[in-house]
């Protein structure tokens, strides 16, 4: 499973209560993601979080482990708590800043779920 959450800036020729709208849209897109992360962690998911900076292409990717892992909640390239991923899209929410928000569900291969593709018998 996939979920993705586009944070934009408003244009610049938007009035100012179109500015509010768009801002409370970002927000609530921002929530939903939060949402999203606590409950996947709640249910024991293994899952990827990416924030992409539309202006930069910075891609910063956080691999969030299921409950009871012996692996802790970090952030790939810094080993930060999966508190600090949450903090990171409130952050940018508030600052209105132009970003995607991914989620992606890691599926471990043997697992009969796992999402792997299962040929018909015979073919090679």
């Amino acid at each position: 499973m996939k979920k993705i959450y586009f944070l934009t800036q408003p244009l610049p020729a938007a009035t100012v209560s179109g500015k509010w709208r768009h801002r409370l849209k970002n927000t609530f897109k921002g929530t939903d993601a939060v949402r999203d992360i606590i409950d996947w962690t709640a249910q024991g998911r293994e899952f990827y979080v990416a924030l992409v900076y539309q202006a930069t292409g910075e891609r910063r990717v956080f691999h969030m482990n299921p409950p009871g892992s012996d692996e802790i909640c970090s952030d790939m390239a810094t080993d930060r708590p999966v508190l600090n991923v949450i903090d990171q899209i409130l952050r940018l929410c508030a600052e209105n800043a132009d970003i995607d928000i991914c989620l992606l569900e890691r599926k471990r291969g043997g697992n009969p779920n796992s999402g792997r593709f299962i040929p018909p018998n015979g073919a090679a």
